[in-house]
């Protein structure tokens, strides 16, 4: 699978035949954010004299990379799904299936892995049947209870069973359809009663920003041209956006505003540079990480524990060598078990995550698969 695609001296439509770097290395950048995120949770629960309060706070802000996710499953949805805006013939079944032998089998893997790892480690209890059953289907109020991310999957699992429903009318009828499903279903929220984690999940703002990268991808469907200029613009804006509410703190505004809107921003103004043939080579050449991405949401919590435990029980010093520098000792800390959960991560893609899913599809497609397609973005 190619890693990245070089428009120089191609056509604008040769971004609709190949893989998306800017979209690839978002993958990457988000996992990363949340990796971050979690590296500063797991210092503050295992070793909390290496973490100041402070830093723990300004660590919220890796969450945004759960943003810059569904911004971009919108995006790939489209993308993956239709080679123009007119395309028809769309099938519900074999959308749903490609989305089930992406997602659980590798999940369920993993899960196996973090149940064995938690429960020998840590004695922790096994979940009962039910927990167990609705964990694995990644069932809102469930999804989480194994892998503690995996409550975002709850969402992604809601969005692909609306989006395959609706595009048996077409993209564009059926991305209106979607838009304004989801819109009433946000407006609704003040009168359902969202204790209950359906209720909860189907009316929540988060999924406008599936909407976002969806629009986005019927856009460059469409052949829209954007002046560099302003895809640009859209970049700086959102980055602005972010730091905004780093400034003003998170909980003082909606998450739409100070995450969801700029990551639609980030996505949208890179697609475009990238359709100008204008993407950084440094995007273009990182662009291979984003493949791993899904292993390294879904393994870092469970690699982050067992490295920080590793290292309490042989060198309990390190730890506490690293926080006498303050901040920036904690920053290094955190870097490096990003670094630690990228590389691992990226060997768990290759020797299972990859496999496995090759495997299952040639089973469905009943003949070997020999060749790669450059669109498996998804």
């Amino acid at each position: 699978m190619p890693h990245s695609l070089n428009l120089k001296g191609k056509t604008r439509h040769a971004l609709l035949i190949g893989n998306v770097a800017s979209i690839q290395f978002l993958r990457f950048i988000a996992a990363a954010l949340v990796v971050f995120d979690h590296s500063a949770l797991a210092l503050s629960h295992h070793a909390s004299w290496a973490i100041s309060s402070g830093f723990l706070e300004n660590a919220q802000f890796g969450a945004s990379g759960v943003h810059i996710f569904f911004v971009i499953s919108g995006f790939i949805m489209v993308y993956t799904s239709f080679q123009r805006k007119n395309d028809v013939g769309f099938s519900t079944m074999r959308f749903l299936t490609r989305r089930f032998v992406r997602i659980y089998p590798i999940y369920f893997f993993y899960c196996a892995l973090y149940v064995l790892f938690y429960h020998q480690m840590f004695s922790v209890s096994y979940l009962s049947l039910p927990d167990l059953v609705g964990a694995l289907l990644l069932l809102p109020g469930y999804s989480q209870k194994i892998i503690g991310q995996g409550w975002t999957l709850a969402y992604e699992v809601y969005f692909y069973l609306c989006f395959g429903i609706v595009m048996i009318v077409g993209l564009k009828r059926g991305l209106f359809i979607l838009t304004a499903f989801f819109l009433g279903s946000v407006l609704l929220r003040s009168v359902v009663d969202v204790s209950y984690p359906v209720a909860f999940v189907c009316t929540s703002s988060l999924l406008l920003e599936f909407l976002f990268g969806a629009w986005i991808a019927y856009a460059v469907l469409s052949g829209v041209r954007m002046p560099g200029a302003l895809a640009l613009a859209m970049v700086v804006i959102g980055l602005v956006g972010y730091a905004a509410g780093f400034v003003l703190g998170f909980s003082r505004l909606p998450s739409m505003l100070t995450w969801g809107v700029p990551s639609a921003l980030l996505v949208g103004g890179l697609v475009f540079i990238e359709s100008n043939a204008k993407l950084p080579s440094l995007i273009q050449r990182w662009s291979f990480l984003g493949d791993s991405s899904y292993s390294l949401y879904l393994l870092h919590v469970v690699l982050i524990d067992a490295l920080i435990e590793l290292v309490l029980r042989t060198t309990p010093g390190l730890i506490g060598l690293m926080s006498q520098h303050g901040s920036l000792g904690t920053l290094a800390l955190c870097c490096f078990l990003i670094g630690y959960c990228t590389l691992v991560s990226f060997g768990a893609y290759q020797i299972f995550e990859r496999t496995i899913h090759r495997r299952l599809r040639d089973c469905l497609t009943n003949k070997p698969r020999t060749v790669v397609s450059k669109r498996e973005i998804a």
